[in-house]
C-alpha cells in the first residue's frame, strides 16, 4: 500500500506556521511563490527500505527544507531557527502522533540560485525521516478467542 505523503507536508507546514510564523510550500509546486520570507519542502527520496526485508510498516524518506530570505544574514538565521525547532521535545510529541521518527538533520547549507538580475538567498537542510505507515483494516476488535479445547467441551 502507498504511502499518503501529504501527511509529511502538512505536518511540517503547520509547524512552520505554528512556531515560525512562515509559510511553506512545495518545491517546485504550482501556484505564485509567497514573498520572502518563506520555506520550500521537497521529498528528495520518497521510500528507503530499512532493511533488506523491506518491511512493509516503516520505511526512511529524506526530505529538504531551504529557506528563501530578503539576505543571506536572514536566510542563515530563520534556516538555524528552523533546524533547531525540528529537534525540539514539542516538535517529537507532533512526530509521535504522525507515526514520524525524525533520525538526523543535515548540517545547513547555502543554496544561491542565480536568476535573471539578482540572487535568491536560499539556505537549508536535508533531514532524515522514519515512517510507521500503519495500516488498518476493517476486522474490528477481537473480543473472543475460540481453541480445540473450548470448542470440544
Amino acid at each position: 500500500m502507498a504511502y499518503n505523503y501529504t501527511k509529511l507536508y502538512t505536518l511540517f507546514a503547520r509547524m512552520i506556521k505554528a512556531k515560525m510564523g512562515l509559510t511553506m510550500i512545495e518545491l517546485n509546486g504550482n501556484g505564485k511563490q509567497p514573498a520572502a520570507p518563506f520555506v520550500a519542502f521537497d521529498i528528495v527520496s520518497p521510500r528507503i527500505p530499512i532493511t533488506w526485508l523491506e518491511d512493509e510498516d516503516a520505511f526512511e524518506c529524506v526530505v529538504s527544507f531551504t529557506v528563501y530570505a530578503k539576505s543571506k544574514v536572514q536566510a542563515m538565521t530563520l534556516c538555524d531557527q528552523l533546524r533547531d525547532m525540528l529537534g525540539k521535545t514539542s516538535a517529537r510529541d507532533q512526530y509521535d502522533a504522525a507515526g514520524v521518527v525524525l533520525v538526523e538533520r543535515t548540517a545547513s547549507q547555502v543554496r544561491y540560485v542565480e536568476e535573471t538580475e539578482t540572487y535568491a538567498y536560499m539556505v537549508g537542510f536535508d533531514a532524515r525521516l522514519r515512517i510507521a505507515d500503519v495500516k488498518t483494516d476493517d476486522v474490528g476488535e477481537i473480543t473472543e478467542i475460540k481453541t480445540k479445547e473450548s470448542l470440544n467441551g
